[in-house]
């Protein structure tokens, strides 16, 4: 037997007459179990149906995940696309972009600067594209350096390990997760 009464209802102990918590004992001076469990489900009832509104809006504007899609991406000149794909999860975006280099050898300076910050590529699915610019890391077969991609879905390689570069034949890979231009 409980030592403390639940929700403040009556129970019975060895103490009390039994069935009292049943009839609230001949003379109504004891109250009625069922009496007490009605009122307290009916303020259940009701501060559930308050909220319930609430939780069908959450249900509808939660998250979804697209698993992953092909991601359609336009190379810059000098560029051959290997494989493309982003996942959407609500606002967030993950990319995966792999390009091989077809034009000729860029080359980082000795300070690990790349002149003109050269284009790779440009997301042309919009709801794939950052809600502001972003700057991360990339992996290309002999170095790895810095991009920064734009709101309009425009990649650029801006910096690699001093002295090395991205030659012909080498693949440069970009992987990175964002919040999106749109929410779903």
């Amino acid at each position: 037997m409980p030592m403390t009464p639940t929700y403040g209802f009556e129970y019975e102990t060895p103490l009390t007459k039994p069935g009292i918590t049943l009839t609230g004992d001949s003379d109504g001076s004891s109250p009625i179990l069922a009496e007490q469990v009605e009122v307290a489900l009916a303020g259940v009832d009701s501060r559930l149906a308050s909220v319930e509104g609430d939780v069908a809006i959450l249900q509808t504007s939660s998250p979804t995940d697209t698993g992953w899609l092909a991601l359609s991406v336009t190379g810059a000149a000098g560029w051959t696309l290997a494989s493309a794909v982003y996942r959407r999860w609500g606002p967030m975006v993950g990319i995966r972009v792999e390009y091989e280099r077809t034009g000729a050898d860029i080359v980082a300076g000795a300070a690990g600067n790349i002149v003109g910050d050269p284009q790779v590529f440009t997301i042309n699915t919009v709801e794939a594209r950052p809600s502001q610019q972003w700057q991360f890391l990339f992996h290309a077969s002999v170095t790895s350096g810095g991009c920064v991609l734009n709101t309009a879905g425009v990649l650029d390689i801006t910096d690699a390990h001093s002295n090395s570069s991205i030659a012909t034949n080498n693949f440069i890979r970009f992987s990175t997760t964002y919040f999106g231009s749109v929410f779903s």
